[in-house]
């Protein structure tokens, strides 16, 4: 059996939290770009970065036990930060169930697309050899 390379998988997955916030300010706050799509953007360039990350540095597929800790730091940590954004929307303001839904809907592509990047079968495309001619 092999060794799980947990202070890696710990390493990718504040790497991940990093790249959300400083993604998150270039392309909301310097260039305007904001809304769901925005961040289904930046949800899918930060689960094929640690997508990718992970494949070549451990270079097979990461273990069930690797993988879930990627997936529980990093998802849990954005929620956690969505969780308190939420509780200071509804002490400044009222915040109502439109409002909690879009909130939801700009934090769920996040872990979703990096489970999605994880998974078995992606991992195989990231680490199928270079052919060279």
């Amino acid at each position: 059996m092999e060794n799980p390379q947990i202070t890696r998988m710990t390493l990718i997955a504040v790497s991940g939290i990093v790249l959300f916030f400083l993604s998150n300010f270039l392309l909301r706050y310097l260039m305007g770009f904001s809304g769901p799509l925005a961040s289904l953007l930046l949800a899918l360039i930060i689960a094929a970065y640690m997508g990718w990350s992970v494949a070549h540095t451990l270079g097979r597929t990461p273990l069930l036990v690797e993988r879930a800790r990627l997936l529980w730091l990093y998802g849990g940590f954005l929620g956690a930060l969505f969780l308190a954004f939420a509780g200071y929307v509804f002490l400044s303001a009222e915040l109502d169930a439109v409002a909690l839904a879009m909130l939801f809907l700009h934090y769920l592509p996040y872990p979703a697309l990096a489970h999605v990047f994880l998974s078995e079968r992606l991992q195989q495309v990231f680490l199928k050899p270079d052919v060279k001619p």
